[in-house]
């Protein structure tokens, strides 16, 4: 995979917070982009393979949780470190059950948080690569015809190619020919690597 830039986002209504953590985070040589409203990051934000989210909890309008909502609904992988002036238990655990990376309060301490950013990004990167297998496997699966995707999951279940023919009423040669054609589609040459893509 070529080398992407990572871009790290950070919202806060405060500017002193927004220069702070630009000047702590500049170090990791990410493309930092702040913003002093949700609205506004909501409104340009677009996804990219190597990235993460800074986001204060509490913001006028838009807080952090909604953020993170919002991003949710869009089916969004984007992670997310919320960060908070308040001991706010009851947020955080909220939203570390919808997904958030993390959460931490202010002051932030400068070298947490620079760890923090570097295992968000590269969470960030694994989850883009899992999406793209996913892609990728599905894209393959959607060249067999339904008889051959019908074959191909008996095979995964484990069935011979006479218990196949016998199911779906067919001469074993026919089996045969199908799961010969089936593993040339989906360009696999032993049955773990068909299982494999099935799971």
């Amino acid at each position: 995979m070529s080398f992407v830039r990572p871009t790290i986002y950070i919202i806060d209504d405060d500017d002193i917070i927004l220069w702070m953590f630009r000047e702590l985070l500049k170090g990791i040589g990410a493309e930092i982009q702040t913003f002093t409203s949700a609205r506004s990051f909501l409104d340009a934000y677009q996804p990219s393979p190597y990235e993460c989210l800074i986001c204060d909890l509490r913001m006028p309008e838009i807080g952090g949780l909604e953020v993170q909502q919002q991003l949710l609904d869009k089916g969004s992988y984007l992670p997310i470190i919320l960060v908070s002036g308040y001991s706010e238990i009851p947020a955080a655990v909220e939203a570390i059950k919808k997904g958030a990376f993390d959460f931490l309060e202010k002051p932030v301490d400068g070298a947490l948080l620079v760890e923090k950013v570097q295992s968000a990004l590269a969470r960030s990167r694994q989850l883009h690569m899992e999406q793209l297998a996913r892609i990728t496997r599905e894209a393959r699966l959607a060249l067999l015809t339904q008889k051959e995707r019908q074959i191909a999951e008996l095979v995964v279940a484990g069935k011979s190619s006479p218990k196949i023919a016998l199911e779906l009423n067919l001469s074993v040669r026919t089996v045969e020919n199908h799961r010969a054609r089936l593993m040339e589609k989906l360009h696999v040459e032993s049955i773990v690597e068909l299982v494999k893509l099935f799971l």
